[in-house]
């Protein structure tokens, strides 16, 4: 049996430019590990809490289309500190819409 939990498939270190903010003002860009339609796993020097609500704007690439964005809501569920001023926090989306889990599954095919 395997000991892989998740409900969705996740993608690994996708290409692009990811940013986040939990007040819509001030944005940081963040190092997007991997991503699935329940949520993502990313690195960044900045410090958030665990349960805190986080906006993502995910500027994703790949082979067909340079730019895909979405727009995502989310909950920080899980912080781990790497050192050097780096952590890593897992998201788990609060708001993905079918048009935006087609969109990710689209984009993420021409990705792997």
């Amino acid at each position: 049996m395997s000991s892989n939990k998740r409900k969705h498939t996740r993608y690994d270190n996708p290409k692009g430019i990811f940013n986040i903010t939990t007040d819509r003002k001030n944005w940081h860009e963040i190092g997007l590990e991997d991503i699935s339609a329940g949520g993502m796993k990313f690195t960044t020097s900045a410090t958030f809490d665990v349960n805190e609500d986080i906006q993502a704007i995910l500027t994703l690439r790949n082979k067909i289309k340079d730019d895909n964005t979405l727009n995502l809501q989310g909950v920080i569920r899980r912080k781990d500190s790497l050192g050097q001023g780096l952590n890593s926090y897992a998201v788990e989306f609060s708001n993905i819409t079918a048009k935006q889990l087609t969109n990710l599954s689209e984009i993420m095919a021409f990705i792997k």
